[in-house]
């Protein structure tokens, strides 16, 4: 094998711009297996000598699988992104580099590591594995299941990209969405049981109480408690016969993470008006990750730099609660991820492309092995 040669700074940016250009933004729309980013990153790995299957999934989830040898790590990076909000100044599709920084929709969550992780196939010929998924922001799910379906049993360990400043990231959050739709009477406001008819009244005490439930001692203490979304109603002088409740909560990392999650949720439910034809639905109910103490020596041999625990949920859980051991890493900082004028420094970029070139060059200095902390 020859010896990996220096990744620049150019080389990154030339595939994030590309990769910025390609909007990526309504996936569920725009994404399939001929999408501009999806066939810009199998070009490259193409020419890179990997082995690529890109598979449609049908709803804008779509996987690219690219082998190069054998390997027992995996990359995993989503190329999907949120969606430009109004308060953008610049171009969200067009990279603009200033003053040490990479702006456009997508360069630090997470496209910048796809970036970077495109340079490092580039750069050397030993073994590599990266699957490029399209649904981590739609909270779907659905690219890794699939692929954990097929090929989990390859692989013993998983590196996935989010922001971390560049930094291995062992634990994380989990995260639980649902939605409540409370029905009510329509009718004329005049009336004396106006109020009680009323779909929005009944979704905004069930919120008020389930703001308690997150106060110190509650059961929701400490889980980042968040409603997001409030709809219903017509005008003022109408009762409301339907409103819509978007929330959701993110238990802390530990051993008892998902009893925690379903504690809540028990909790939350229980909230509900009886008999009232309210209904619950789940939108998204991830694991939080929990540190797996074998990706500790495994992060060591490849001499990164290990980060502290992080709120925001990643599918780094989907990967650890299959089986395989998994951690975060990428650059930029998650302050920056969903923002206006989102960007990512050079200097993350470079350093991130750095670990990830550390990673793939194990595979040139230990043997393969079937199992072991140790295996490539």
């Amino acid at each position: 094998m020859s010896k990996p040669e220096a990744i620049q700074i150019e080389t990154i940016l030339a595939h994030l711009r590309a990769l910025v250009s390609a909007d990526s933004s309504d996936p569920e729309r725009r994404m399939t297996a001929n999408h501009p980013a999806m066939l810009f990153a199998m070009g490259v790995l193409a020419d890179a000598g990997c082995d690529v299957e890109i598979t449609d999934l049908g709803g804008g989830c779509v996987n690219l699988f690219a082998t190069r040898g054998e390997t027992r790590t995996l990359f995993n990076c989503h190329l999907d992104t949120v969606k430009p909000n109004p308060m953008w100044t610049r171009d969200p599709f067009s990279l603009d580099v200033e003053q040490g920084r990479a702006y456009g929709l997508g360069a630090c969550d997470i496209k910048g590591a796809a970036a970077c992780m495109l340079a490092v196939a580039q750069s050397t010929d030993a073994p590599l594995a990266i699957l490029f998924s399209s649904d981590e922001e739609g909270g779907k799910g659905v690219c890794v299941e699939s692929f954990l379906g097929a090929q989990a049993g390859r692989f013993a360990r998983v590196v996935v990209a989010e922001p971390t400043n560049a930094k291995a990231v062992f634990q994380h959050r989990g995260f639980a969405s649902f939605e409540i739709e409370f029905s009510g009477t329509a009718g004329h406001t005049s009336g004396a049981d106006a109020s009680n008819e009323s779909a929005i009244h009944k979704s905004i005490k069930w919120g008020s109480e389930a703001l308690e439930l997150a106060r110190p001692s509650g059961v929701l203490d400490g889980s980042r408690f968040n409603i997001g979304v409030i709809e219903g109603g017509t005008a003022s002088n109408v009762i409301a016969a339907s409103a819509k409740v978007r929330f959701g909560f993110r238990p802390e990392p530990s051993p008892e993470a998902n009893e925690l999650a379903q504690r809540g949720i028990d909790a939350l439910r229980a909230l509900l008006p009886h008999g009232g034809g309210d209904e619950w639905s789940e939108r998204f109910v991830g694991p939080a990750l929990i540190r797996d103490d074998s990706m500790i020596e495994v992060v060591g041999s490849w001499g990164i730099e290990s980060g502290p625990d992080v709120d925001f949920w990643t599918e780094a859980a989907l990967f650890s609660a299959a089986g395989l051991p998994a951690i975060v890493l990428g650059p930029g900082d998650i302050a920056q991820a969903h923002a206006s004028d989102e960007f990512v420094a050079l200097d993350q970029l470079e350093k991130c492309a750095g670990a990830y070139m550390r990673i793939v060059a194990c595979a040139m200095q230990t043997p393969m092995m079937t199992g072991g902390t140790h295996a490539p």
